[in-house]
């Protein structure tokens, strides 16, 4: 098979990663439809339909269930944008914005993509 026939290459971690949760794709995907605009926990969790907890552990991790690592923002997904009064904004991270766009249209295509592991 010829390497232009392939389709374009994820970052292994970040889609088992997004394998995994359902709502971290929820999230993420929320963040790319209002890009370039940012939310607050809150907002997040009423647009995916889930409690507030649930949305900052995958977002940030919390325990086991949603470990650091494999949070959004651990993963370079997301950026935190602290406002001057201590509220936190999140926001898809603009240096892989295209990443994202190519990584929804895999979630909804269904294809086999490669994967480059590291």
């Amino acid at each position: 098979m010829s390497s232009s026939f392939m389709e374009p290459i994820v970052d292994g971690n970040i889609l088992r990663s997004l394998n995994r949760s359902e709502l971290r794709r929820k999230v993420l995907f929320y963040l790319l439809s209002i890009y370039p605009y940012r939310s607050y926990l809150s907002e997040i969790s009423r647009a995916v339909k889930s409690d507030p907890s649930n949305v900052k552990g995958c977002l940030e991790g919390l325990g086991v269930r949603y470990t650091g690592e494999e949070s959004l923002i651990g993963l370079g997904l997301v950026i935190v944008e602290q406002s001057k009064n201590g509220f936190k904004y999140f926001k898809i991270n603009p240096e892989i914005v295209e990443e994202v766009r190519n990584m929804k249209n895999m979630f909804s295509d269904k294809k086999v993509y490669t994967v480059e592991i590291g």
